[in-house]
């Protein structure tokens, strides 16, 4: 896990997910 992991992470949690994820609704 890296800055690219934190950023993803950052990112997921800021915006509403749009996409449907594989691994949590």
């Amino acid at each position: 896990v890296g800055t690219l992991g934190i950023i993803f992470f950052a990112i997921f949690f800021r915006e509403p997910p749009k996409v449907p994820s594989k691994g949590k609704k």
